[in-house]
C-alpha cells in the first residue's frame, strides 16, 4: 500500500512539474515573439526616419525658383539636388490606402511611399499613420488649406514628421503602437 501510495504522489508531483515547464515554455515563446515583432516595428520606424530625414534636410538644395510643388497633411512634393550631381530632382512622400495593403491583418496600415522624379514609388515602410505640419520662419504652422497657393507654399521653412507604425498581428488585444515625430528646417526653404 506505502508503494502505491508514493507512486501516485509521484506522478502527481511529476504532472505538476510537467504542466509549469509546458506553462513556461508557452510563456517564453510568446515573450520571444513580441520582442521580434517590436524590434520588427522599431526597425520600420528607424528606416523610415532615416530615408525621411535624409531627404528633407535637402529640400530646396541648388533649386532656384518654386521648391515645394505640393503641401498637404498626408504627402509633400518638393524639388532638391538629390545627388549633388546638378540636376534637380522631383521628391514625393505619400500613402497609399489601407485597403491596397492586405498582406497584414492590421486593418490600419497603409504603404508609406517615395517616389523621385518619373521613377515607380519605392516603399519606404508600413505605417498606420504619416502626417505632415508645415511651419514659417517663425515658427507658426501654415494652414494645409492654404498650401494649394504657390506663395503660401513658398513660406514653408519647418516640416514636423509624424509617423505612427502597428504591429501586423495583435499582441493581448492590441496592436503596439510606435511613433516617431521630428520637426526637420532644411537650409534650403
Amino acid at each position: 500500500m506505502n508503494q502505491l501510495l508514493e507512486l501516485i504522489s509521484a506522478s502527481v508531483i511529476g504532472a505538476f512539474i510537467l504542466l509549469i515547464a509546458i506553462a513556461l515554455n508557452m510563456q517564453i515563446s510568446d515573450s520571444s515573439r513580441e520582442i521580434f515583432e517590436s524590434s520588427h516595428n522599431q526597425s520600420n520606424v528607424i528606416t523610415a526616419s532615416y530615408v525621411i530625414e535624409y531627404d528633407l534636410y535637402k529640400a530646396g538644395n541648388r533649386v532656384t525658383g518654386e521648391k515645394v510643388i505640393s503641401a498637404d497633411s498626408n504627402s509633400v512634393s518638393f524639388k532638391t539636388d538629390l545627388d549633388n550631381n546638378g540636376s534637380i530632382d522631383t521628391v514625393q512622400y505619400f500613402t497609399g490606402n489601407p485597403a491596397e495593403l492586405n498582406t497584414t491583418p492590421n486593418p490600419n496600415d497603409k504603404q508609406l511611399f517615395r517616389k523621385i522624379n518619373n521613377q515607380n514609388p519605392n516603399l519606404v515602410s508600413i505605417v498606420t499613420k504619416f502626417n505632415l505640419v508645415y511651419y514659417d520662419s517663425i515658427g507658426n504652422i501654415l494652414n494645409n488649406s492654404l498650401l494649394i497657393n504657390p506663395s503660401e507654399r513658398n513660406k514653408i521653412k519647418g516640416i514636423m514628421v509624424y509617423v505612427k507604425t502597428e504591429l501586423p498581428d495583435e499582441i493581448k488585444d492590441q496592436y503596439n503602437p510606435l511613433e516617431w515625430r521630428k520637426t526637420i528646417r532644411p537650409k534650403n526653404l
